[in-house]
Formats: structure tokens, sequence, C-alpha cells
């Protein structure tokens, strides 16, 4: 479907009705229908047939932006598929005590800062709100799951609150994270020279990038292990072209299980 046109289409009945130019109306309707002896009628008085083709447009308007919001919705879908991916959010929740080594509740927690304790109490809440932000997105995982499974026509309306909210959350975990990461501390501030300091930060910046890259190559090699799928390996490969530089264990690992091909 093209977006363009049907925003084209929109736009014709969003103006006034003493605006509107009725032959561009009767070469839509043409374009819509393809009845050109429809058209030929019609195109000889265009403002006589006003009524009838505002309702022929509206009518297919009606449509296609039924289909526009399906694709956002399925767009919308595809982004949270990604996300629980990553946050394995439709795996059972790690208990908070007692995480078996290499676990993935025993890899968020590697994330804290050496210096948590002495962090100013609304950095430190950065840390903690991603574990609440976390449990927020597994339980409209969760939700969202239950419906479409007590629905199987669960329409997008229904769907897209869930799928919107679950993104937002997102953004705000890394947000957080980079915010967590990034913080510097006073003394540190007032020592370091604001040009040497700007490119220190974007230098983190980059590493911070880097290191979020492979941490979710490595949990979607571990799902891509268990269970190969394209959509998995297409994911991987995308993160991997990412890298500024990947490391030869990397790529070899990746050539070994047939995600890359050798050079």
């Amino acid at each position: 479907m093209d977006k363009q046109f049907t925003l084209k289409l929109q736009e014709w009945m969003n103006t006034p009705a003493s605006e509107r130019d009725y032959e561009q109306g009767a070469t839509f309707l043409l374009q819509l229908t393809n009845n050109k002896i429809l058209y030929r009628n019609i195109s000889r008085d265009p403002k006589r047939h006003a009524e009838f083709i505002e309702f022929k447009i509206k009518r297919y308007l009606q449509y296609r932006l039924q289909d526009l919001t399906h694709e956002e919705v399925q767009a919308m879908q595809q982004q949270v598929d990604g996300i629980v991916q990553e946050h394995a959010l439709d795996k059972e929740a790690p208990s908070p005590q007692g995480d078996a080594p290499g676990s993935e509740a025993q890899e968020w927690r590697g994330g804290k800062r050496a210096d948590h304790d002495t962090l100013p109490p609304e950095i430190q809440a950065l840390y903690v709100e991603n574990a609440s932000i976390n449990q927020k997105m597994r339980e409209l995982h969760l939700q969202l799951r239950m419906l479409s499974t007590a629905n199987s026509t669960c329409p997008d309306s229904d769907r897209y609150p869930f799928l919107k909210e679950i993104i937002e959350l997102d953004k705000r975990y890394h947000q957080n994270w980079q915010e967590y990461d990034r913080y510097v501390a006073d003394a540190d501030k007032t020592a370091t020279a604001p040009s040497v300091q700007a490119e220190q930060s974007l230098e983190e910046s980059a590493r911070l990038e880097q290191k979020n890259l492979l941490r979710q190559i490595n949990l979607a090699k571990g799902r891509y292990k268990k269970n190969p799928s394209d959509k998995t390996k297409d994911s991987i490969l995308s993160l991997y072209k990412q890298l500024t530089a990947p490391s030869e264990a990397l790529t070899a690992e990746l050539q070994q299980l047939g995600i890359l091909t050798n050079p």
C-alpha cells in the first residue's frame, strides 16, 4: 500500500469542502477504483458530484487508514520482539538470590559500579529503577501474551497500548543505564579539562554502545545455538555489523556457527 497516497487522501478530506479541488478528487477516485467510465462521467462536472466523490474517497480512506495502522502495529510488534529477546521477557523471572554463574540475572547485576554505594542517591536510584522497569516490561509482555491467547483475532487497538509502553520503558531502561554508567564524581569533573572531558565522554559513549552490542550478540548467540532460525541469524548479523572492531574470536565463532561466511 502506498502510504504517501493515503496521506494525500487524508489531507484532501481534511481540507474544508469550500476549498477542496474536486477535479483532484475525481483523479483520486480513478486511482482508487481504476474505473475509467466513472471517471469520465464525474470529471465533466466534479463539483456537481462533490458529495459522491467525498463519500467514495472517505470510505476508501477508512480502509487504507486501518491498513496503515496495522502496519505500524506490526512494526511495533517486531521492535518489541527484539526487546523481549534482549531482556528474556519470555523466560521465567530469575530469583533475586542464588543465581547460577553466567545466568542473565547475574550478568545484569554485573553492571553495578564498584563505587555504587558512594554515588549520589539519584544516580543509585537509576540502577534500582531499572530492576523495576525490567519487572514492569515482564508483566506487560505477559498481559500481551494472555490477551493474544484469549483472542486469536486480537485487534491492533488492544495490542497497541501494551506495545507502546514496552517500547517506552525499554528506551527509559537504556537511558538510565547510560546516565548511570557515564556519571563522573564532582572531583573528577573539576580535575578534567572541558575539551578532554568531552573527548572522554564520546569515547565512553562509544565504549558503552559497543559493550551493549556485544551483550546483545552473546544473548542472541546463545538462543541461536539452542534453536537456529533465520530471524535470530539476521539479528546477530545486524548487531555484528555495528561493531567497530569485532574480536577474532567472535568472528571465528560466528563463522563456525554458520552465521558468518568465511572470506
